[in-house]
């Protein structure tokens, strides 16, 4: 999954949920 494909706010979001995740 490469997090370039998506905005800033977005990859904001998906750090978030990974780093919510561990």
């Amino acid at each position: 999954m490469t997090l370039r494909k998506y905005d800033p706010v977005v990859r904001q979001h998906v750090l978030f949920v990974e780093q919510k995740k561990k």
